[in-house]
């Protein structure tokens, strides 16, 4: 099958830096076979389908999160309800850059070696965030300031927790727990037993193990759990302080302040200024 390279300067005008578009596919016919001369970022919105990568076939879901490196030759087959996803086009020095400074040693994100490019799955409200982010962006295709922004924004929502302890020595059952509970939110009002509900464990038996793989009650772990979701909310959204405490299972909107304030030494408010100043 033939393979088309696609060119940066075929979807941008002159003076821009970078494409973003929402696009819906609903046939095999609508993009052709191709790699690129840049990087490129897409995500599922809505739909689903099957990504043909390096030939290979990779099924293709809402909140499918791809990143393309520019050898990588792909296209897509919808499903009947057809595939929507954004997708953002940008220069290969940008992704040279971001190595350099952030990622020196990294093989993960656009460095991935191997015949399938990174993909990871993102919940439903990361999906929505986003999706936002870049629509903010949408009118500013012709800055760097923006476009850095924008994927600084998402490497740190994509990247580990760096506040989370060692996983060396921890099950995996209670690894797994930390990572599912801050994309489960509906569970921060069940605090403690809303952890111990993905263990599956006794309340015990999770408190103990707890206790001997991070130095920390289970009360406390939960706790920072979810100041990291109200901190990662408050760096990528713009809801409410209110709802996300809401959303983070408080009450009272003076407890969450302090509890923000105790991990961050900074408010809420301040944390928000100074983690969306670019965006």
């Amino acid at each position: 099958m033939k393979v088309t390279k696609f060119q940066l300067r075929h979807f941008i005008t002159k003076g821009e830096i970078f494409h973003l578009a929402r696009v819906k596919i609903l046939s095999r016919d609508d993009i052709s076979l191709h790699n690129h001369d840049y990087a490129e970022i897409f995500w599922i919105e809505h739909g689903g389908g099957t990504h043909l990568i390096n030939g290979k076939k990779v099924p293709l879901n809402a909140g499918d999160l791809v990143m393309i490196r520019a050898e990588d030759q792909h296209t897509f087959a919808s499903s009947r309800q057809g595939i929507t996803m954004m997708n953002l086009a940008f220069p290969l020095k940008t992704v040279q850059y971001f190595r350099k400074r952030y990622f020196t040693g990294v093989d993960d994100f656009f460095w991935k070696k191997g015949s399938l490019p990174y993909q990871t799955n993102l919940d439903v409200n990361m999906l929505r965030n986003v999706s936002h982010q870049a629509e903010k962006i949408w009118k500013h295709q012709s800055s760097s300031i923006h476009l850095d922004s924008f994927l600084l924004l998402l490497f740190r929502l994509l990247l580990p927790n760096e506040n989370q302890a060692d996983n060396q020595g921890v099950p995996a059952w209670l690894n797994n727990a930390v990572q599912q509970f801050p994309v489960q939110p509906d569970l921060f009002r069940l605090g403690a037993r809303g952890f111990a509900s993905i263990c599956g464990r006794n309340m015990d038996h999770v408190n103990r193990t707890v206790r001997k793989c991070y130095n920390k009650t289970l009360s406390a772990l939960v706790a920072e759990l979810r100041m990291q979701f109200a901190a990662r909310q408050l760096a990528i959204t713009n809801a409410p302080i209110k709802s996300i405490c809401h959303d983070c299972g408080f009450n009272n909107l003076g407890h969450f302040y302090k509890q923000f304030q105790g991990m961050y030494k900074q408010t809420p408010s301040q944390y928000r200024d100074q983690h969306q100043r670019l965006s």
